[in-house]
């Protein structure tokens, strides 16, 4: 990982090149010279990473920790640079032109001699290192990688029902969930290894029962981070809650203040369902959620997705069934075949068709015939499956990685040299684990494996795979892929946000022609491409709506990210984190906060969540405050959601450098007014919050990008054109003021994407409003709330792009061209909110179809 954070330099020297360059013209030579060196330290590193990882060599180990803490160095250094003039830049507004070149010009000597002085102390300190090296013999070759091929992302979804093959193991639980000789509730239990395929399994499951609709109600929470039993009854409830709700809030039980058991009992009751639970961590969890579930002979299940390690849980809940029924179904690894089957189908990106399927179209039966016919790739590939099989252990989830991995090699030279590699370290890491069962030595297992030989095992036939998938990423995609150890295991994030603050750390490179959110879409499909970020929802249009890791590599992650010094991660109340921190994130899910006393110069991003999942309990009934960031000048990146905040430090004006902010607080009423000096500032997030006013001149902060919240009172009119400002979610028009032709704010975001506007009335705003959006040509998703909806969401042609549409208010529907589909082309989602709104008309009906969804509010 030293590798990435030279890399993360280099890019910044692109950067400094394109400053003033009186400003640079003493610090040329200097900088040179130590871009040069660090560019030949990272194509020797790469080598002397794998050897850090190894454990093989302590010399190699601090030499590459050393390198790395250089880089950290030299990239402080650089920020510095940045800082200063940004900071400076701002001192000129407002001052007289000779005032400001007097200033400019102590400015540059000032800045130029500090930066001088730094990149002199780091090349003599980068000298020794070097000098070192060669006294202790530590010797490295430059490291010779297979070159990935780019054409694996152009296809990038993954539509498999059944790849792994699990037809027996489907068969049997269907059995068990379909019986009739056993109406009374029933506890099943899917035991198996990590990695062994038990969520792929269970979410086949549930898309059958959903075909079939056997179950009235159908919850799942095995992909969610549930640590405590409070918040595994809460989710469940939710899902419960929400089930054919759509678009408005479930009815309250009559505001009666009961438990969130009496609830889930309350809706389940007379009901059949089904419930699908992973992490059930102790036998006390489980009986609290027995507990909550009714009992009325109808046919309902409960489906426990359990590791391997909490077989006692499964023992114990199979005895909680009645009549001595046996919930518990074993899943173990996938033998030669299964595994050969498997990886065929990954990393060809073709599923497995049944040519007597009466649902396969005529395409698909064509295609089904014709790969029929190459009997010599079947063959070919064929060859494949036993060193498949002897990397992988039959470990589902090391041959879908393999087989991403393999998506971007060359075929056959590349991918023979790569699997004969791979098996040799797999032969001799089982010899060392067969003689430490003969020592008794052992491996200590840094992530989730149990330290027996069988579990170590597992362990590093998994691990083998992800090191090579992992370090065949570009150094790019490296640091993406980091930063879910920011977060915690089991948990899904929303796609936009991740690439969100991709692009305020800069991990996002520039490329002509596409946005900055479109390349970091791009990056996350190649993530998924290559079976190391799995999709938990798409959302309407067709696009990743969120993504997670699996908790084994998510280990993997959460290691590598400590050990190349890239992020530290808290989950308790009284820590320790070193003021050198980069990067420092602090979950919590029963409501405690630690407060940070110390200062943290070098941060660049803060990340906290903090989950309260009772309102009335005494955890989190103190104030806290972010004064500690003050001095972290170098951020970048700041979210904070859940903590108990009444205001922001005035300073946050300072961090010239943050680029995303978001902060998700009920208590919060107002911004401090030195957020319009945030002149580098790409992402507000306000949502959560009562913040319903800000300066108006935060509106001149020309690299906005994306500002969301929930009734933002936007100004009366904007001088700035907002050209970078994609997104606006959650505003409404100033109650005192009107807007006309000439002053309508909308006017200077021509360039949006995606607009939610709530508060607007027809005489005040209606005219401005429509011109306004007649000019969005690449608005794709719009959101409207206001007592009569503009005609032109309709009839405007410039608005051809639309996507989603979701309208709440008289709709003159009279006014509606006749034939929507033409002029909307692009649409798929429609949602009326019926209360004020005439009826639809018939013919829009049948022309929508589908796409049409009317709620009654």
């Amino acid at each position: 990982m030293a590798e990435t954070a030279i890399a993360a330099v280099l890019s910044k020297f692109g950067e400094l090149a394109a400053s003033e360059a009186k400003v640079l013209l003493r610090v040329g030579d200097d900088m040179m010279l130590l871009r040069d060196r660090l560019e030949w330290l990272q194509a020797f590193i790469r080598d002397a990473d794998r050897k850090r990882r190894a454990g093989t060599d302590q010399f190699t180990r601090v030499w590459v920790r050393q390198t790395r803490d250089v880089a950290f160095e030299a990239e402080d250094a650089l920020d510095e640079f940045f800082y200063e003039v940004d900071l400076k830049s701002q001192g000129y507004r407002g001052r007289k032109m000779w005032r400001k070149y007097l200033t400019g010009c102590c400015t540059q000597i000032i800045i130029r001699h500090g930066l001088s002085g730094q990149i002199k102390r780091i090349n003599r300190r980068l000298q020794k290192i070097s000098e070192n090296q060669k006294e202790y013999k530590i010797e490295h070759r430059p490291s010779v990688t297979l070159t990935s091929s780019t054409t694996a992302t152009s296809s990038w979804r993954d539509d498999y029902t059944n790849a792994v093959r699990f037809d027996k193991d489907i068969k049997t639980i269907e059995k068990m969930l379909l019986r009739k000789d056993h109406p009374q509730p029933m506890l099943i239990s899917i035991l198996g290894e990590s990695g062994v395929g038990k969520r792929t399994l269970a979410s086949i499951i549930s898309d059958n029962m959903k075909a079939i609709n056997h179950f009235e109600i159908l919850a799942e929470t095995a992909g969610y981070n549930m640590p405590t039993t409070e918040a595994l009854l809460q989710k469940i409830h939710y899902q419960i809650a929400h089930q054919g709700t759509r678009g408005r809030q479930p009815d309250d039980e009559e505001g009666i203040d009961i438990t969130v058991t009496d609830k889930i009992r309350r809706l389940l009751e007379k009901k059949r369902y089904l419930v699908i639970i992973g992490d059930i961590s102790s036998k006390t969890m489980l009986n609290c959620l027995w507990a909550c579930l009714p009992d009325d002979n109808n046919g309902s299940r409960v489906v426990l997705i359990l590791d391997t390690e909490n077989e006692e849980v499964a023992s114990y809940a199979n005895a909680m069934n009645k009549n001595g029924i046996n919930g518990i179904h074993q899943l173990n690894r996938l033998d030669e075949e299964r595994s050969g089957q498997l990886f065929c189908s990954r990393v060809l990106r073709k599923r497995e068709y049944n040519e007597n399927d009466e649902y396969m179209s005529i395409y698909d039966r064509f295609m089904f015939r014709w790969r029929k016919e190459q009997s010599n790739e079947e063959g070919n590939m064929r060859k494949y499956h036993k060193i498949v099989y002897d990397i992988t252990g039959g470990y589902p989830l090391a041959i879908v990685v393999l087989a991403g991995l393999l998506r971007f090699k060359e075929k056959p030279g590349q991918w023979e040299a790569l699997l004969q590699q791979l098996n040799s370290a797999s032969a001799s890491g089982m010899e060392e684990a067969q003689g430490n069962q003969i020592t008794g030595a052992g491996l200590h297992n840094k992530w989730e494996m149990s330290p027996t030989t069988a579990n170590l095992s597992t362990g590093t036939t998994i691990e083998r795979v992800f090191w090579a998938s992992f370090e065949d990423l570009p150094n790019d995609l490296k640091s993406c892929l980091l930063y879910f150890a920011a977060f915690p295991k089991n948990s899904a994030h929303y796609a936009d946000e991740l690439v969100r603050m991709w692009m305020a750390e800069g991990f996002i490179k520039p490329q002509k022609g596409k946005t900055m959110e479109e390349l970091g879409h791009n990056y996350l499909k190649e993530l998924v491409v290559r079976c190391l970020v799995q999709i938990e929802d798409m959302n309407d249009v067709g696009g990743i709506n969120k993504v997670m890791v699996h908790r084994s590599f998510h280990g993997f992650l959460h290691s590598e990210a400590h050990e190349a010094g890239f992020i530290e991660v808290h989950d308790k109340h009284d820590i320790f984190v070193p003021p050198s921190v980069r990067r420092l994130s602090y979950h919590s899910l029963n409501g405690r906060y630690t407060t940070f006393t110390n200062k943290f110069p070098k941060l660049r991003s803060f990340l906290c969540q903090v989950s309260v999942l009772d309102q009335d309990q005494d955890a989190n009934k103190d104030w806290y405050d972010l004064k500690f960031l003050r001095g972290s000048k170098f951020l970048r990146v700041i979210s904070s959601k859940g903590l108990r905040l009444d205001s922001l430090p005035d300073e946050i004006g300072d961090l010239v450098h943050l680029r995303y902010l978001r902060v998700q607080c009920l208590d919060l009423q107002e911004l401090p007014s030195s957020i319009k000096r945030l002149l580098n500032l790409q992402t507000l997030d306000l949502r959560g919050t009562q913040v319903n006013k800000i300066d108006a001149c935060f509106w001149k902060i020309k690299t906005l990008r994306h500002v969301f919240a929930d009734k933002l009172m936007l100004p009366a009119s904007i001088t700035e054109e907002l050209n970078e400002l994609q997104t606006l979610h959650g505003v409404k028009p100033d109650n005192e003021g009107e807007w006309n032709q000439h002053n309508c704010p909308l006017l200077k975001m021509t360039k949006l994407r995606s607009l939610n506007l709530c508060g607007f009335k027809h005489d005040k705003h209606g005219a401005a409003l429509e011109g306004a959006l007649t000019k969005m040509h690449l608005l794709g998703r719009l959101k409207l709330q206001g007592d009569v909806i503009p005609s032109c969401v309709f009839t405007a042609h410039s608005l051809r792009y639309l996507q989603m549409l979701v309208l709440s208010g008289t709709i003159k529907w009279a006014e509606v061209a006749s034939d929507v589909r033409k002029v909307r082309p692009n649409l798929v989602q429609l949602i009326v909110f019926k209360s004020r709104s005439e009826e639809v008309p018939h013919h829009i009906k049948d022309q929508l179809q589908e796409m049409l969804e009317v709620i009654d509010e």
